[in-house]
């Protein structure tokens, strides 16, 4: 089998995350973090700090607290729209975005909030020229993906920021497609979050995922529950992280986090990554039969989009996987403004992402079998 389906969730992962998710279980060393003062309660308070030290470290972020971990990136994007944003707040985002990003700020639309979407350009990447066009008295961010999880397109984040911090705007952002396999720092940024997920190029346990906080925000309270301390306050504690960490986190998961991080310090993916993606979209490059849904110039997220002329996406993954054992994504991708924008939203988009795992070989064996499909 070849895997190809690295966008969604990354099926290889590092040994060592397996056998850390295991030890977290089977040793029993692991309590239930600020619920006590033996040592297994301790022992899994200490660990939960390693985790967002580790993570805080990987992204140049400074303070460890202000690492917010959560289920997934839907839900810590979900805490920071439904967090900061309110009635008469006006957001701009875009085209582009994730469903992660769409429906909160949809839903915010209707309850009185206000809402301006910057289109694509012909390379399908955003139109950031006109976020100043867009601005009104009453807007208070820029909501934006990193890079689309249809096209790879990355977004210029550093010109965004800049104009985020010149007219005083908090910058939000969907990291979910570089985490790991592109490099970022919240170093180079101010009054940014950025969300990010551990089950795609950061290689770890599904269900992990949380938000990096720079700068001063004045939260709301959006979900609530049990913290370990302050337990006679009607409210959730206001302080970080525990705003957006009611219950018990998913510490074993977190822990095969860590493990995945540690092993791409020691072992940077970020060229090899390049290199197969520029691979895969010059060879597929050379099939007259195909559209393009990716145009890969410098740098690209390890995505190739596709569709054979005339054909149903569906029906091309459904092919690859029955002949071929290669596994893609198809249909719509969870980005539906993306589709109307390139006029796939009945046939879909046949989507190719990649990882560190894959190899030359399953990069030309894919070529090989689209180009025999196309031709048939």
């Amino acid at each position: 089998m070849i895997y190809l389906d690295n966008g969604a969730t990354s099926l290889r992962k590092p040994k060592i995350v397996a056998e850390t998710l295991y030890h977290a279980i089977a040793s029993e060393d692991y309590g239930n973090p600020s619920r006590g003062s033996y040592d297994q309660s301790l022992n899994s308070l200490r660990a939960l700090m390693k985790v967002r030290m580790t993570l805080a470290d990987y992204f140049g972020l400074e303070d460890p607290l202000r690492v917010v971990l959560s289920p997934n990136i839907t839900y810590g994007l979900n805490f920071m729209i439904k967090g900061l944003f309110g009635p008469g707040d006006h957001i701009i985002s875009s085209v582009s975005e994730h469903n992660s990003v769409l429906r909160p700020l949809f839903e915010l639309e209707r309850s009185g909030g206000s809402l301006s979407l910057l289109g694509l350009n012909e390379d399908f990447s955003i139109k950031i020229e006109d976020i100043e066009k867009n601005l009104r008295p009453s807007t208070k961010a820029i909501v934006i993906t990193a890079a689309s999880n249809v096209s790879g397109k990355l977004t210029d984040l550093k010109k965004v920021h800049e104009i985020a911090r010149k007219n005083d705007l908090i910058l939000v952002i969907d990291g979910a497609q570089i985490g790991g396999c592109l490099e970022f720092s919240m170093k180079d940024f101010d009054q940014t979050i950025f969300a990010f997920t551990g089950h795609k190029s950061l290689h770890g346990p599904q269900g992990t995922g949380g938000v990096l906080i720079k700068g001063d925000f004045d939260f709301k309270q959006v979900f609530s529950g049990g913290s370990g301390f302050d337990s006679f306050s009607p409210f959730q504690p206001k302080a970080l992280p525990e705003l957006f960490e009611p219950g018990t986190a998913n510490l074993p998961s977190f822990l095969g986090l860590e493990a995945a991080i540690g092993e791409l310090i020691k072992n940077p993916p970020y060229q090899r990554i390049q290199d197969l993606t520029r691979l895969l979209y010059t060879e597929l490059k050379k099939n007259e039969n195909l559209e393009f849904y990716t145009n890969f110039t410098e740098k690209n997220a390890p995505v190739v989009s596709i569709n054979i002329k005339d054909q149903d996406a569906n029906e091309i993954g459904q092919r690859l996987f029955d002949d071929y054992e290669i596994c893609v994504r198809t249909g719509s991708h969870c980005a539906p403004l993306f589709h109307q924008a390139v006029g796939t939203k009945d046939r879909g988009i046949v989507r190719l992402s990649l990882s560190s795992y894959n190899t030359e070989e399953e990069i030309l064996a894919a070529v090989r079998a689209i180009e025999e499909i196309s031709k048939n």
